[in-house]
């Protein structure tokens, strides 16, 4: 053996006990996170309820309306089902008692997604590190098994094996198991994200409810919605803090007022001339007005109305020419209610 050789011998013995002590150290890690995984399973079979996160959401929900944060604020701490969860909720809650920043919230969860990524990597490195090790474990002692061997020395060849393949099952389990806690965990931090937007989404989004799969009853009356109840904390029984009024909602379009006709819609002008036109025009009325009509139901929207005026570059009949009041037919009057042809 000349001298590289030697040193290459000698820097893969050094690396023996390094590696060894490497492998019972990962070996130990792997079995702290499956017992870490465990425990969280446990917590999410004994405590994880959907139902019950949707009540205690609405219930902190609408204890924030009422000016009561401490109640908010003990429903939302009684999701302990995950350590993840538990977390997020305490950092939530310390933004609404003191920074009361608005898009925290959605940086907390994006943080929070940024926290399951790095307790993932934990063992996705264990993953390759583990058969690593154990393949570095099983070729280190084999160069010093087959030094024994050349010289007849049976217990040096018999220990170095013993101890290349001892580490070569160690390598494997920290791989295996490493991966076991992996696929596991990557699923249920999935649904922790999932849980937290829809937490969210139910405190601080729309509470718009949808309308359909309602019943109606026997009298013609669709079922209204439950009215959320809660039970206010000590420190705000004496004592609510202020609420905010909500914002009128206000319709897209003007609609016309009942009982008056369409005189709200219309300009007064507009009107008169619109009736002298239809005075001049029409033949002598013999006929009752609608009883729709008599009663003001039925007012809404008409093309009278300014809101519903559009120019003539919008109509599309504005291309065929002007309408010719006689009609085609000289033996018809005028105002006999023929059709009008355009010229």
């Amino acid at each position: 053996m000349n001298n590289i050789q030697q040193l290459i011998y000698d820097v893969a013995r050094i690396l023996l006990w390094p590696v060894l002590i490497a492998a019972i150290l990962c070996l130990v890690w792997v079995l702290i996170e499956l017992g870490v995984l465990l425990y969280e399973l446990w917590l999410r079979f004994r405590y994880r309820d959907l139902d019950a996160l949707e009540v205690r959401a609405l219930r902190a929900r609408k204890a924030f309306r009422d000016g009561k944060p401490r109640t908010a604020y003990r429903y939302l701490q009684e999701n302990t089902y995950s350590l993840v969860v538990v977390r997020f909720l305490y950092d939530l809650i310390r933004n609404y008692q003191t920074e009361r920043l608005a898009a925290k919230p959605l940086k907390l969860l994006q943080e929070y997604e940024f926290y399951t990524v790095r307790r993932l990597e934990r063992t996705r490195i264990l993953v390759r590190i583990g058969p690593m090790l154990g393949l570095m474990g099983t070729l280190i002692p084999l160069a010093p098994a087959l030094v024994g061997l050349a010289s007849g020395n049976v217990q040096q060849l018999s220990d170095n094996l013993v101890t290349a393949f001892s580490v070569t099952v160690i390598g494997l389990l920290i791989g295996g198991l490493a991966f076991l806690v992996s696929i596991v965990r990557d699923r249920i931090y999935s649904q922790d994200i999932s849980d937290m937007e829809y937490l969210l989404e139910l405190l601080e989004g729309s509470d718009v409810r949808l309308r359909s799969g309602r019943r109606l009853s026997k009298t013609g009356v669709w079922d209204s919605e439950s009215p959320i109840e809660y039970e206010v904390a000590d420190e705000d029984a004496e004592r609510t803090m202020a609420v905010l009024p909500e914002t009128p909602d206000e319709p897209l379009l003007p609609v016309a007022g009942n009982g008056g006709g369409r005189a709200g819609t219309q300009s007064e002008p507009a009107a008169a001339q619109s009736e002298s036109a239809a005075a001049a025009n029409a033949p002598v009325a013999t006929a009752e007005k609608d009883p729709a009509e008599q009663s003001g139901e039925g007012d809404g929207l008409t093309f009278d109305d300014p809101s519903m005026d559009w120019s003539r570059d919008d109509d599309p009949f504005a291309g065929l020419g002007p309408i010719d009041p006689e009609g085609t037919d000289d033996a018809k009057p005028r105002g006999s209610g023929g059709p009008l042809r355009r010229r």
